[in-house]
């Protein structure tokens, strides 16, 4: 399986053979009567601004980390359907991940058809919404076989913590191992997506440890990128300014010590001219690297984002 990057490898434990709900029958669907899967449920996608911004970003987040495999599909705020021949029975999810799925435009993610249910899915928001109530929800995903259930509350009204996660062990919900850092941010591993879970000032972060960073929306990493090509540009100016400081310092003692060793006083005036101009360039140099090694720090300092969270 090609991957974009080690730490990116799909998790074998996600690929699974065909997928048969337990304890559904899937009844003859005849091919002359095909049956029409709506794409839209017409609820909304949110109950508020914040929570449709964070879901938004979650996805953005992992469609971005995942982009380079062609076999992990990333939905938002889609239909799954998990009876074959009955579009009445369906769930959404605010954000899903499944591997195994090759990523392409779906009106629906229909799981007779994809093989297997979706790995894992985020919900965000209160625990009773217009789209039901978040138990039912839960049992819902369970039923169909999502491995991995999060629950993520940006304002922190319902949950504590507000950020949990359940994974699926024997057919049940097992609630997964959490921590709260001195800093406040709320930490959870996550086995299938192999990347720790961070909530911190209403935003849901993946941390990877391989890496030691954060995942990057598209626009975190060109702003990234372009900082390290100004760091490496400057760094390359620091350098040349270091070598003109030196080569003046040094031409400076050559023309001191012509001075002193002048047989006329023309010959010392001259030479006494030459070292001070050398003296200039050499603080004119001296104040260029400073200035580079001060724009040098704040540029790490943005680079650097938030400091190791372990």
């Amino acid at each position: 399986m090609a991957v974009r990057k080690v730490e990116q490898s799909v998790p074998q434990s996600a690929v699974s053979p065909p997928w048969v709900p337990p304890g559904l029958v899937e009844p003859p669907v005849p091919a002359e009567e095909p049956v029409e899967y709506p794409s839209e449920d017409g609820i909304p996608m949110g109950s508020s601004h914040t929570h449709i911004l964070s879901m938004i970003e979650c996805y953005r987040i992992l469609a971005h980390w995942f982009r380079g495999l062609a076999d992990v599909f990333v939905g938002i705020d889609q239909l799954v359907y998990y009876e074959r021949g009955n579009p009445n029975v369906s769930v959404v999810p605010d954000v899903y991940v499944s591997f195994g799925v090759p990523q392409r435009d779906l009106p629906s993610y229909k799981v007779w058809e994809e093989g297997k249910p979706p790995d894992m899915v985020w919900e965000f928001g209160p625990p009773s919404s217009i789209k039901g109530d978040a138990g039912e929800r839960k049992e819902k995903f369970r039923q169909v076989g999502v491995q991995e259930y999060w629950l993520v509350d940006p304002l922190g009204e319902y949950h504590d913590p507000r950020l949990q996660g359940f994974k699926l062990v024997d057919g049940k919900y097992v609630r997964m191992p959490w921590e709260e850092r001195p800093d406040g941010r709320v930490a959870a591993w996550s086995p299938v997506l192999q990347l720790e879970q961070h909530f911190t000032d209403e935003r849901l972060r993946f941390w990877n440890r391989e890496t030691g960073k954060y995942l990057e929306l598209p626009e975190e990493e060109a702003k990234r990128r372009h900082l390290e090509a100004k760091r490496r540009h400057l760094e390359a100016k620091r350098a040349r300014w270091e070598a003109e400081s030196r080569a003046e310092r040094a031409a400076q003692v050559r023309w001191e010590a012509e001075s002193r060793a002048g047989r006329t006083a023309q010959v010392r005036k001259e030479a006494e001219a030459r070292a001070r101009s050398a003296a200039e360039a050499r603080e004119v140099a001296i104040r260029k690297m400073k200035a580079a090694e001060a724009q040098l720090a704040e540029l790490e300092a943005s680079v650097r984002g938030p400091r190791n969270p372990v």
